[in-house]
């Protein structure tokens, strides 16, 4: 299997959740040797799972992201 962010090689390994509140401590996933990614079912369902509107901004804070409304797609605003 090759990951999708670097075109890694990935393996299919054994990790340990002690933060878990569903009482399921061992899971299996793929990990890639080359960047670390990880893939298991719970983060395929979230990527699956698209927002409703596209977000606005460069940022990985999800609590600076703006909604753009549909309307709002054909400007060009200056930053």
């Amino acid at each position: 299997m090759c990951c999708q962010r670097c075109n890694g090689c990935m393996i299919r390994d054994s990790f340990v959740d002690l933060k878990d509140d569903t009482g399921r401590i061992g899971f299996e996933a793929w990990r890639c040797l080359n960047c670390g990614e990880v893939i298991d079912p719970l983060v395929l369902t979230h990527r699956m799972e698209t927002p409703s509107a596209p977000y606005r901004g460069r940022t990985r804070d999800r609590r600076t992201w703006e909604r753009i409304r549909p309307e709002q797609l054909g400007r060009n605003e200056a930053a």
